[in-house]
């Protein structure tokens, strides 16, 4: 387990390693070198953000979940107020700082998962919902959605999923619950006209190549223009112009410049992320533990799966960055304190086991110990 939690932030590292080419190859045209100095800050902050967390055992987020709820929430509260919170394309997502800019709404995604998963361990096996936690956790989508940020709130629905799919509640609570949040992201989705016509646009993109459906046939034409070894890595994507090529079409641009080759590895690397996810949360000494870890790795997996998907044509295009490549220090962050409480998580789970393991009746017999040792806390 060592070497997994090793990989998988080698791994994450690697892939944030790719998201610096790719977005000064996205912005250099334009903005020459000013975006990669700034995407080097948030890529150094948030490896010591996955120092940090990975250092932090997965048992405090008990006594910390309900101030990072806090600060989370009057954060998205704070950036849908006119004058302090800052619109940009119709929406309200930043906080500015000077130089920073913080987007509450990746944030909030880890306040649900450890707030709900906190709650839920405390509950005995086969209970029903918790219904102030979900109610908590509800209002966090709530403000995420009417800033409106679609992408951030559906990803914030897969990563409560991961987290009651792991817990020990009722089946058929857990059943219904899957149901009503896939009628109400079906709903966001038709409701609102700008977000079915993107829906309509996936379903037929070259009916609209000149309007709504531009973005998904540029990215198509952009990725068919890589072939197998692409243009090049930093050629700047100069064959297709395609919008948002720095965040949420960031999959078009590794398609154009490291082709089919880049396109595989780039998953493959997401595969691992989700393979040692489901193993650390399998492996988990704890519910909390279990639910925390399932939580995490469906919220970095569903956003990544989004974001391809949309790139390829595969998905409805929802909005949503490619979690350690696309630009966005707030996203970036949160993505590797994901990686580092799943690191801790790991590394507690393995020492409960061998402590255990250590103190079990027999083997303490075996040793001459005593015949019932007093309990060792474990993660």
């Amino acid at each position: 387990m060592s070497s997994l939690r090793a990989n998988l932030f080698l791994v994450a590292l690697g892939l944030s390693m790719l998201g610096l080419v790719m977005v000064y190859s996205a912005t250099y045209g334009e903005v020459g070198a000013d975006f990669l100095f700034v995407r080097i800050g948030h890529t150094v902050l948030g490896v010591a953000v996955y120092f940090v967390a990975s250092r932090i055992r997965y048992t405090s987020w008990r006594k910390y979940a309900p101030a990072l709820y806090l600060i989370v929430l009057l954060g998205l509260i704070l950036v849908l107020i006119p004058g302090i919170g800052t619109q940009i394309n119709g929406a309200r997502r930043w906080l500015d700082f000077g130089p920073m800019s913080i987007q509450p709404a990746e944030f909030a995604k880890l306040a649900a998962i450890l707030v709900l998963s906190c709650a839920v361990a405390r509950l005995p096996h086969g209970s029903g919902l918790p219904v102030k936690p979900l109610v908590a956790v509800g209002v966090l989508f709530i403000l995420v959605f009417v800033e409106p940020d679609f992408g951030s709130s559906v990803v914030l629905l897969a990563g409560v999923a991961g987290t009651l799919w792991a817990s020990e509640l009722r089946t058929r609570d857990l059943v219904l619950s899957g149901l009503v949040g896939l009628v109400a992201v079906a709903g966001m989705m038709v409701l609102e006209p700008y977000r079915r016509e993107r829906f309509l646009t996936f379903l037929d993109p070259w009916a609209a190549a000149d309007g709504s459906g531009y973005q998904v046939v540029q990215s198509m034409v952009a990725i068919k223009a890589g072939g197998f070894f692409g243009s090049g890595a930093g050629s700047g994507g100069q064959g297709t112009y395609v919008p948002e090529l720095g965040t949420d079409m960031i999959f078009a641009l590794i398609g154009e410049e490291l082709g089919l080759i880049g396109m595989v590895v780039v998953i493959a690397a997401f595969g691992f992320i989700a393979l040692a996810g489901l193993r650390i949360a399998m492996n988990a000494s704890s519910v909390m533990a279990r639910c925390v870890a399932a939580g995490l790795t469906t919220m970095l997996i569903a956003q990544a799966t989004f974001n391809i998907g949309a790139a390829m044509v595969v998905l409805p295009l929802a909005g949503m960055t490619l979690p350690f490549v696309s630009y966005g220090g707030s996203s970036l962050l949160v993505c590797f304190a994901a990686v580092g409480i799943l690191y801790r998580i790991s590394e507690d789970s393995e020492r409960a086991r061998e402590i255990k393991h250590a103190a079990s009746p027999d083997r303490r017999r075996r040793h001459g110990g005593a015949r019932y040792p007093r309990a060792v806390r474990g993660g």
